[in-house]
Parts: structure tokens; sequence; C-alpha cells
């Protein structure tokens, strides 16, 4: 094979993906659409009031001017979800305090985690939820109960799920 016809076949792959990436629903190598659907600011009286936080044998404060909670018993929130998606939780993790936690979904106990949180920058956990403890429900309690000793400092929780929400083509409606 010539360079002409394999350079002109890679030109008209790449221009068929290029037109394949203009319209989501038909490219099925487009990325996930993975959105923050609900967040809470841990510490924060207003953002905590906002999710029907509870908690026993916690406290508050702040580092670098960022508010925190640490638990040595346990911290509840009811948080806002998709019902028809896979949930991630999210825990932004402050300053220099390690601990191990149970992170509880709807009464189902979902990993028991360990964080070393060895230097000064924020340290993110990311953990998925099995889509049987959430599907249906748009909103979930999540708790982070403390194990041997205090939970790491929780500076936020988010949930994170993929937004299946595809345009209809004109003139089509719901």
């Amino acid at each position: 094979m010539t360079p002409r016809p394999l350079l002109r076949r890679t030109a008209a792959l790449a221009a068929l993906l290029a037109a394949c990436a203009t319209v989501a629903w038909a490219n099925p190598f487009a990325a996930r659409d993975r959105r923050v659907v609900d967040l809470v600011a841990a510490g924060s009286a207003r953002s905590e009031a906002e999710h029907g936080y509870a908690g026993h044998d916690d406290t508050t404060g702040n580092i670098d001017g960022r508010a925190y909670r640490q638990a040595r018993g346990w911290m509840r929130y009811a948080v806002t979800t998709f019902d028809d998606t896979e949930v991630t939780i999210a825990c932004t993790f402050l300053g220099s305090a390690s601990g191990e936690f149970d992170l509880i979904v709807e009464d189902s106990v979902i990993a028991t985690k360990h964080v070393d949180v060895t230097t000064g920058t924020p340290t993110i956990v990311e953990l998925l939820v099995p889509f049987a403890v959430t599907k249906g429900k748009t909103s979930i309690a999540v708790m982070l109960r403390a194990h041997r000793g205090p939970t790491p400092r929780l500076h936020e929780l988010r949930t994170i799920q993929d937004h299946n929400e595809v345009p209809l083509p004109s003139g089509v409606s719901r």
C-alpha cells in the first residue's frame, strides 16, 4: 500500500471520529459525564444544617482557615443523589491527622478505610457505593463511624455521579 491511500484512510477515520464527537449519544468513546451532585462543607453550621447533620463524640476546628469535623464516635449527613446511577462518595480530609473509619450508606457498611494524611495538603478519598444501596433514591444517609481512634479531619463530603441525560433530537419532546 502506498502512503497516499493510507494517509487518505487515516484522514477519513479522523473525520469520522471528529463527527461522532460532536454528537454525544453517537460517540461510544465519549468520556463519562461525572458531576458533583451535592457537597457538604463539614464544620460549617449552615451547610451541616442544610444536610441534616447528626453526630456523637465529635469536634470541629479550623486548619489554615478551612473548617473540618472529626469524630471519635460518628457523623452523619443526608445528601442528594440522582436515582438512576451509581454514587461515589468523595471525602476531603485536612491536616496531618490520620485515622480509620467505616463508611456507612443507608445502614449498609460500604467500606472500612484507613487514611494517612501526612502532609498539609488535603487528601481526597473516593468510595463507590453499590447501586443496589442507592437505586431509586434522591437522598441518602451517609455516616462516617470512627474505628480505633478518631476519624481523619473531614473538610468536604461530595456525592459524584454520572449524568446520563441525553439531549433529544430537535423537534422531539419528552
